[in-house]
């Protein structure tokens, strides 16, 4: 919830904006959310502010006042406040039978004056309840259960199914990597769970959005019953519990369980995108099942659960997906089950009436995930060709090929396709105009043909007013248009690039001459990006930096299917005095397509995101292939993967306790601390081998490669750095910057690879002036030298042995340990650095 507030009676009052959230419980309490998300203060007067106090209370006491202090806040100055951290008092939370509703009050004092106040509720849930897929979706791991005792007795039940069988009945989770394995474990977990004979619960209205209460794995045991969300969970319990990875699905009015064959997830929290979910289920890599028929009599399979779960994530029911909470993520960040004090033993099931549904037929090799069975290539030809169809997927998978309306989608009616790409390439920003909502046609009584043309003049005034029309209301507009805005800031943030495009015309076009389905694949592709000023306010679409682009993806695919070639737009696309000649792009592929039954081009245009990323990789390895095997790493991957690789005329990688005699100071360029392994990862860069750098979090392995950038462009090499999160290069860009050497760096990646900003980062280089002389570095450095021999000196003589058999070192420490007193006398001669040298 955002809020700005001023007072009104005092000229002088500070405008506050602050970010609560709305909801929380007992789970947010043990998961460490904090109630404030952000607070501003910034002074719109024109006189200074000083001696400010910002207080944060509530009623009833759910959390500590919290209290901020400014000195002083400058007029037309705004101070964001920071250490929001807002710990919940998890005994009130956790006693609450059902929901009550606080009061969160924001204060601003100047002096012993109140400046401004501000009071707003907020919800506590119910110990048991969660607030639904809003901010709350990620708190829905909490509620997943796995320690439980009744999860432990439906996993014993589930591995005496399978013993009964032949089979092993451990609960072994990935263990085998065998995904047929996965398969019958999770069948035996279903077949033991609907031996409890539970009874449906209707949950109530939109619980996957305004939440509801749950039961845990003991109430639906004792109770016998269980909503759709209740019965989702304590599956998804018992697969967490034996070593699987869950994920729980929603759609409008219902959940259901997933889990995953192979040790996979889907990479986020929550996943909203449905398509996603499809590729994962075709690839057989993820089943979901229908968790209801849990309370089906008699009892439902295994097989026929994912069967009837498949129809929930079809293409006809993709408008009702709301999204896919993992688990597996959830407990990456930390949310952990909530906690229970009750303490029973393991519930054996064997004595419900209900029997049991038969254990599911095993996994066929044909429905194992592609890349587990494939067959290893024997030859370099077959790996290249593994490479070259991993790196380009020409499957309906992919949106370049088969492009379909989905809440990740935004389809508009624009009558003037080509001037809308020229008015975007010469700046100009346009708003989203809802035709559902404006309802041009009313209640007219007017002839079927006339309706489109009537839509087409409203979409053309508006297009002269800095509008493109959608058929969708302003609510489902704005919806889509903010997915699209958070999953492009996402990509760009961790991939470094625009994946956000209009596509302007598709290609309509079908397998075969009679196929009653028909595919949709974008032609131009146009970057652009969504803008907007504050979270309030409405969106703008306007031009990207990137250049626009032809679909290469679909220009291959033609090739490879339909040997189809289009060779006039292979290279340079066509273009006029105002950017790029859309009508006459059209016409091309028009012409190409003419002859070919059930090809069409129409002028439609639509935004989504779309990447390029893996076929231009494709691309290099295809017209590449002979250059790429110049070098020993890839040579070698290629020829004989199989083997060690040891890479010709290097003995050896070196050693940390060799480093200072291999390399005088004078000879190493690392402007950031590094201890002796780091320093011989640098030296073995340096001196051209090839190696794994390995190392968990904070060891400083960002900072070695910014070291070793620097060595290598001291000795005239020239580095390539590549990383897949275009974060892991900002890092490195900023310590390298830091230290003077930001000019020395070309950017070329995101939006620092256009044209101009290269032309600006060599300029800058160009122009770059040596900040230090020589002599200065060489004396400096001949310092450096004496006193680091100085102390490896001292450390030499410590540690070397006398004739009596044992070093200085050895003597103290073994005294060290006879002595009763921790402060005992050593009167023997101390041995000096100046004796060390004379040793």
């Amino acid at each position: 919830m955002l809020c700005k507030t001023i007072d009104e009676d005092t000229n002088h009052s500070p405008l506050l904006t602050f970010v609560t959230t709305e909801k929380v419980n007992f789970a947010s309490s043990q998961n460490g959310v904090s109630v404030l998300k952000k607070l501003v203060l910034e002074n719109q007067s024109d006189v200074p502010l000083e001696n400010l106090t910002v207080e944060l209370t509530c009623q009833p006491g759910l959390l500590r006042p919290k209290v901020w202090k400014l000195d002083r806040l400058a007029p037309g100055k705004q101070q964001a406040l920071h250490d929001l951290e807002t710990p919940l008092d998890t005994v009130l939370l956790g006693g609450l039978n059902e929901a009550e509703t606080g009061r969160l009050t924001l204060q601003v004092w100047q002096d012993d004056v109140e400046l401004l106040s501000e009071t707003r509720p907020i919800e506590m849930l119910a110990r048991d309840e969660w607030g639904g897929v809003g901010e709350m979706a990620h708190l829905l791991a909490a509620f997943v259960s796995p320690n439980d005792t009744v999860v432990a007795g439906v996993l014993k039940e589930a591995g005496r199914l399978l013993e009964a069988t032949g089979q092993s009945g451990s609960m072994d989770g990935y263990q085998s990597r065998d995904p047929s394995r996965a398969w019958m474990l999770a069948g035996a977990i279903w077949s033991a769970a609907t031996g409890l004979g539970l009874t449906y619960a209707v949950p109530p209205a939109s619980f996957e959005r305004q939440g509801q209460k749950i039961r845990d794995p003991g109430r639906i045991r004792s109770e016998g019953l269980a909503t759709c969300l209740d019965s989702a969970l304590f599956l998804a319990a018992c697969f967490e519990a034996a070593g699987l990875n869950p994920a729980v699905l929603f759609c409008e009015g219902h959940a259901w369980t997933g889990v995953w064959l192979t040790d996979r997830d889907f990479g986020t929290i929550g996943e909203p995108d449905v398509m996603t979910v499809r590729k994962a289920l075709d690839a057989k890599e993820f089943v979901s099942l229908e968790t209801t028929l849990l309370t089906k009599r008699p009892s439902v399979g295994f097989e026929e659960a994912i069967e009837r779960a498949r129809e929930l994530t079809s293409e006809r029911n993709e408008h009702d997906f709301i999204m896919a909470i993992d688990i597996r993520r959830g407990r990456a960040a930390r949310v952990r089950p909530l906690a229970s004090h009750r303490s029973e033993p393991a519930t054996e099931i064997a004595d419900i009436p209900a029997s049991p549904a038969a254990l599911p037929k095993p996994l066929s090799l044909g429905m194992l995930p592609g890349e587990l069975i494939e067959e290893e290539p024997s030859t370099p030809a077959d790996r290249i060709l593994r490479w070259q169809r991993k790196l380009l997927d020409l499957s309906l998978r992919n949106r370049l090929l088969n492009f379909k309306d989905s809440k990740q989608t935004l389809s508009f009616f624009c009558p003037d396709v080509s001037s809308l790409e020229d008015q975007l390439a010469g700046g100009k920003k346009f708003r989203v105009l809802a035709l559902k909502d404006e309802d041009p046609v009313g209640t007219r009584d007017m002839l079927v043909k006339e309706e489109p043309k009537l839509l087409e003049e409203v979409a053309m005034d508006a297009f002269s007013r800095g509008q493109i029309a959608t058929i969708l209301t302003r609510k489902e507009a704005g919806s889509r248009l903010l997915e699209l805005y958070r999953r492009a800031k996402s990509d760009m943030q961790e991939g470094g690039t625009n994946t956000l495009f209009l596509a302007a015309g598709f290609l309509r076009w079908k397998k075969s001459e009679g196929d009653t389905q028909s595919y949709r694949a974008p032609l131009l592709l146009i970057p652009v990006k969504i803008t907007r000023q504050s979270a309030q306010s409405e969106f703008f679409i306007e031009h990207h930096e990137d250049e626009v682009r032809f679909n290469t993806t679909l220009l291959e695919f033609l090739k490879r299917d339909f040997e189809l070639g289009v060779p006039e737009l292979e290279g340079e696309l066509p273009r006029d005095e105002s950017g790029f000649d859309l009508p006459r792009i059209f016409e091309v592929m028009r012409r190409r397509v003419r002859e070919v039954a059930g090809f069409e081009v129409v002028e439609d245009i639509a935004l989504s995101t779309f990447s390029f990323s893996k076929f231009l990789m494709w691309k290099d390895l295809v017209e590449r292939t002979d250059s790429l095997r110049k070098s020993a790493l890839v040579k070698h991957l290629v020829d004989n993967p199989s083997e060690p690789f040891i890479a010709a005329g290097n003995p050896g990688l070196p050693d940390a306790t060799d480093v200072d005699r291999r390399l005088a100071p004078r000879d190493l360029f690392t402007p950031l601390p590094a201890d002796s392994s780091q320093l011989a990862a640098v030296l073995a860069a340096e001196e051209g081998y090839d190696f794994v750098l390995i190392g968990p979090p904070g060891t400083g392995k960002s900072q070695t490669i910014a070291n070793i950038i620097s060595q290598c462009l001291a000795v005239q090499k020239t580095v390539l750095f590549v990383a897949e999160k275009s974060a892991a290069l900002d890092v490195v860009h900023r310590r390298l910057a830091a230290h003077g050497l930001g000019d020395a760096v070309l950017e070329l990646h995101s939006n620092k690879a256009d044209r101009k900003s290269v032309l600006s980062q060599l300029g800058r280089s160009w122009k770059r002036a040596a900040q230090n002389s020589e002599a200065e570095w060489i004396k400096v450095t001949d310092d450096l030298s004496v006193t680091r021999d100085q102390l490896n000196a001292y450390v030499a003589a410590l540690h070397e042995r006398g004739t009596q058999g044992f070093s200085i070192f050895q003597a103290i420490g073994e005294t060290a340990g006879r002595c009763r007193r921790s402060d005992f006398p050593f009167r023997t001669r101390m041995l000096t650095i100046q004796t060390a040298m004379r040793g």
